[in-house]
């Protein structure tokens, strides 16, 4: 009996030993997180020019407005999926193929915040924009400083140039002049460079710690120089979208070198990319025209 008894005892004994075993066990997991909204990114055909659209929860962020001509077209694409409001709007800088359209928008659009770099264009589509916004009573916020805010559950982070002084006695530096902007939303990380050439690339590396991403919006429509390499290097996208046209397709060198560093590489020319993030993969679909 004495014998059962403690067979019984060692039986509970181990019971107790397992199911701490299992609590201890379970509390090492780590805690998965609720998965965050999806946020989808449209980097519309618009020839060789910038006009990309973020959705989440409802809203809306653009970044740039393509030529005079694709600003109905970014308009219409809005109205399409419900949107009367653009929470904000960011132009990287005032070539017209980045600035186009932004008079249509301000114009036809709710608009909650302008973002814009701190100099002067040169373009009749700049004199267009800004008569457009002070129509509208709608003070932009001229960056010398980076600024953040938040858009559903991603946080966006804007940054200029350090200095607007053309140093160089360059008849345009717009290009130089760029906003970049960097999207995070969960553990994904999207980069769009603007229209950067080498000076702003090398610049914006030696400033930033830490640049790595897993989507690149290529700067300037694929047109190479050296930086692109450094850029490549310190970044290590997984993804990268080129906004070209059949007519200004990405420079061989561009491709070549995407290549080289394994990146999966769409160009708008082939029609609409979409970049989708759930926080914590990232798919890219192409709605292909021919």
């Amino acid at each position: 009996m004495k014998k059962k008894g403690k067979q019984v005892m060692a039986v509970l004994l181990l019971i107790i030993l397992s199911s701490s075993i299992l609590i201890l066990t379970l509390a090492r997991q780590p805690v998965q997180g609720k998965q965050k909204d999806v946020l989808k990114i449209v980097l519309l055909k618009v020839g060789k020019a910038d006009a990309i659209i973020a959705q989440a929860n409802g809203k809306a962020i653009v970044i740039d407005a393509g030529e005079e001509e694709d600003g109905e077209e970014i308009v219409t694409y809005l109205k399409n999926q419900g949107l009367s409001r653009i929470e904000a709007l960011i132009i990287t800088h005032y070539d017209r193929d980045h600035v186009g359209g932004a008079d249509t928008l301000v114009e036809e659009m709710e608009i909650g915040e302008v973002i814009i770099p701190d100099y002067t264009g040169s373009h009749t589509e700049y004199v267009d924009f800004i008569t457009a916004l002070e129509e509208k009573r709608i003070v932009p916020k001229k960056l010398t400083q980076p600024m953040e805010f938040t858009f559903g559950e991603a946080t966006v982070r804007t940054e200029p140039p350090l200095s607007y002084d053309n140093t160089t006695g360059a008849i345009e530096m717009d290009n130089n002049f760029s906003l970049i902007t960097t999207i995070t939303h969960g553990h994904n990380q999207l980069l769009f460079m603007g229209d950067a050439e080498k000076q702003r690339i090398r610049s914006w590396l030696d400033q930033e710690n830490d640049v790595a991403c897993d989507f690149i919006k290529i700067p300037h429509h694929g047109v190479y120089n050296t930086a692109l390499r450094d850029l490549l290097e310190a970044s290590e996208p997984e993804y990268a979208v080129i906004c070209s046209s059949n007519k200004n397709p990405a420079d061989v060198p561009t491709l070549e070198l995407l290549k080289q560093y394994g990146v999966k590489t769409y160009q708008t020319k082939d029609g609409n990319v979409t970049v989708l993030s759930d926080g914590n993969m990232l798919e890219l679909k192409q709605e292909l025209e021919h």
